[in-house]
């Protein structure tokens, strides 16, 4: 019965480790796409007068889009882009750990 609740454990921790990478992925294809982002609004700023409508972008929120000025959108993608970085290290010290404990875990069994 032991050796079951062990293997069980590890399987639960596994699958832990499993959801937190996936976590890690979109978290860092979301960051890379904001990185592409804010790119692509620097190069706008360069382009455009601050006098033109075109001083303003549209922005995807949700299911619409808005339009408002490039320099709102830069702070906004900032603020998601320290957002993210907080998160993606978060989920990288939790899978440290994770591993960690499942390295343990897996030893105690041998």
């Amino acid at each position: 019965m032991e050796a079951v609740e062990h293997q069980a454990r590890i399987e639960a921790l596994t699958e832990d480790i499993l959801t937190d990478r996936q976590l890690f992925s979109d978290y860092n294809r979301k960051f890379h796409e904001n990185t592409l982002a804010q790119s692509k609004l620097r190069e706008q700023m360069q382009k455009i007068h601050p006098s033109s409508q075109r001083y303003t972008v549209a922005v995807n929120m949700g299911d619409l889009f808005i339009q408002i000025p490039i320099p709102k959108a830069q702070s906004m993608v900032n603020s998601a882009q320290k957002e993210l970085e907080s998160g993606i290290q978060e989920v990288q010290n939790r899978l440290e750990k994770k591993v960690d404990i499942l390295e343990q875990l897996k030893k105690n069994k041998a």
